[in-house]
């Protein structure tokens, strides 16, 4: 099977990891739990969001709230979350895990409580705010107890299947469409997850803190490679990246069903296609993950930017308007442009883990700033113009998004003396010893 990352980046600073790949730990049931509630708690995170985005048709026509006005309302989330990811972060890395996920799953309560509720447009977007400081606080926690218990050799898959939330959001909201708000209506829909926030919360509450506090000595027994970090300018210009990258995906989880009515599918079809492609989204990223873990001389880096690049094509065929070809672009928006989430955590986390909750904080403004800056800019050209500049409009942010994270790994590989470009198969010159103390 050919490499899906591209060039190959066997950095001579990780002589064990071909080794550590082919002497694989068993799975400890520590990492599996830490696992499921990562995906738990980060599922809560961006579940007001996406919800929303599910049941637009009828919030738009219950509030009478027009594109534009919808765009900024579900911008809302990911602008607060995007602030407020740094200092959250730091709020994670004193706190420790479980009791972030605990506040996490009670402001998302909260939010879910506050939009079901809701009677105008500045009543929902109030829930949604409450929602961005949930997920601020949801993704450094998830992160932080996935670096805590999960081996280096399983790192990519953990982190798959972690950030497999987000398809996983938004298949709940996809299959809320037809099984509940067509039915009984949105607000019911919402109520629904009310319900999964509160078990979420009180089994936070329950439970043992299953990680570390930061901070706390490492078992001296767990193989685990050393802490390399990013040169400052390269994390600078990989979180530029992910910010373009987020916000050409993040309309796809907010418009999609919307913008299938549009064109001509029913609302129900829509739903269930939103739920299909949630799916395919939810398995491409656990599969990216399993790649990497296999792979693990190759460059996320350039996974990355690939799966941007492919998912340029995605928008472009949701913009040409005819119905097998916005289906056809909707799988392919879901499983290349919008499955490359897990790989950048994974990358920043593997280069710093000690530091995985503060350096998630980093990235994440980038990613959230982007997902608050989607929705809005691709509501606004959507209502000025129509669905298909504004699926073209985020077709370039992708190939930007691309072209961006390329230029982070050649600013990361020349911190450390390290050749920016070769041929795959060509062997390299013996090079100086890289920069493990390079500044993140």
């Amino acid at each position: 099977m050919a490499d899906p990352a591209g060039d190959v980046d066997a950095d001579p600073d990780e002589p064990g990891r071909r080794t550590a790949a082919r002497n694989r730990r068993a799975r400890s049931p520590a990492a599996v739990g830490a696992v499921l509630r990562a995906v738990a708690v980060s599922v809560l995170g961006v579940l007001p969001a996406f919800l929303v985005g599910a049941l637009a048709v009828q919030i738009r026509a219950d509030l009478q709230v027009g594109l534009g006005l919808f765009g900024l309302a579900a911008a809302t989330l990911f602008a607060v979350s995007g602030g407020l990811a740094r200092p959250a972060g730091r709020l994670v890395q004193r706190l420790g895990s479980r009791r972030g996920a605990a506040l996490a799953a009670a402001l998302a309560t909260t939010s879910l409580t506050v939009i079901a509720l809701a009677g105008s447009p500045a009543a929902l977007m109030a829930g949604l705010a409450v929602g961005g400081l949930g997920n601020a606080v949801a993704q450094p926690s998830a992160n932080a107890v996935v670096s805590e218990l999960v081996t280096e050799q399983r790192l990519g898959v953990a982190f798959g299947i972690k950030q497999s939330s987000i398809p996983a959001a938004t298949l709940l909201g996809g299959l809320a469409v037809p099984g509940v708000a067509l039915v009984f209506g949105w607000r019911w829909a919402v109520a629904c997850a009310v319900g999964l926030a509160v078990v979420l919360l009180l089994a936070s509450l329950t439970g043992r803190d299953a990680g570390r506090r930061a901070g706390a000595p490492r078992d001296p027994r767990a193989p685990r490679a050393p802490d390399r970090g990013l040169p400052r300018g390269g994390l600078v210009v990989l979180t530029v990246g992910g910010f373009l990258g987020s916000a050409a995906a993040t309309p796809t989880g907010v418009f999609l069903v919307d913008s299938a009515v549009a064109a001509g599918i029913d609302a129900g079809p829509a739903g269930l296609l939103f739920a299909g492609c949630s799916v395919l989204g939810l398995v491409v990223r656990i599969g990216y993950g399993l790649l990497v873990d296999r792979h693990p001389t190759r460059s996320a880096y350039l996974f990355i930017a690939n799966l941007l690049a492919a998912g340029t094509a995605g928008y472009v065929l949701l913009a040409a308007g005819p119905v097998p070809a916005f289906v056809a672009g909707g799988v392919l928006a879901y499983g290349a442009g919008w499955a490359w989430t897990g790989l950048l955590h994974f990358a920043v986390i593997r280069d710093n883990r000690d530091a995985a909750a503060s350096v998630t904080g980093f990235v994440q403004t980038g990613l959230s700033l982007g997902a608050a800056s989607g929705p809005l800019l691709f509501g606004v050209v959507a209502q000025t113009w129509s669905y298909s500049a504004a699926w073209l409009t985020a077709a370039a942010l992708s190939l930007a998004g691309a072209v961006t994270v390329r230029v982070s790994r050649r600013m990361v590989r020349r911190s450390r003396g390290l050749p920016v470009s070769r041929l795959p198969g060509r062997r390299r010159r013996a090079t100086a010893a890289p920069d493990l103390t390079a500044p993140t």
